[in-house]
């Protein structure tokens, strides 16, 4: 664990800060991009996601599949650079386990109820829904955002030591 933590922790930091530039520069181009994300109530009163919103989603979404991928190899390769040896399925799990859980706190606390909640920057205020108390609601986005990190926490930690195990074997 110790060889673990000087790649793991400046690995989530990277991981951080680039899922935070594709939100907000996805945002920056549609804003109702992640509609589907917000409270009911704004959902409701915004109606349906834009033809652009959509694609910049998908966009969003392909950049960030990319990032989950690109970080742990990276990370994966660092670390075994470091230690001269063959990894195995822990510390590829430990990786992914910390690594994920910083991405998921950093969504909540920083870009939900950080900017989201408090800030509320124009990018993130849909249009028609000025306003609305439920753009304060933190209870939502953890309510949200707890039992999806319950599961995919460890199992993108499980999936990133498997592969890591998958790369050795190979």
């Amino acid at each position: 664990m110790s060889d673990l933590l000087p790649v793991v922790l400046p690995s989530a930091a990277l991981l951080c800060a680039l899922f935070g530039a594709v939100v907000l520069g996805g945002l920056l181009i549609a804003r109702d991009a992640l509609v589907p994300d917000y409270p009911p109530a704004i959902r409701e009163r915004y109606g349906p996601r834009s033809a652009l919103g959509t694609r910049v989603a998908r966009l969003m979404g392909a950049a960030n599949a990319v990032l989950f991928a690109a970080v742990p190899v990276a990370g994966m390769l660092l670390l075994r650079e470091r230690t001269g040896a063959e990894l195995g399925f822990w510390p590829g799990f430990w990786f992914g386990v910390i690594v994920f859980a910083a991405l998921n706190l950093f969504d909540l606390l920083v870009l939900d109820w950080w900017l989201f909640c408090t800030v509320r920057p124009r990018i993130l205020v849909l249009p028609g829904t000025e306003g609305m108390a439920e753009y304060g609601d933190r209870a939502f986005h953890a309510r949200v955002l707890w039992p999806g990190v319950l599961i995919a926490v460890p199992g993108y930690g499980a999936l990133i030591g498997a592969a890591t195990v998958a790369v050795e074997w190979w």
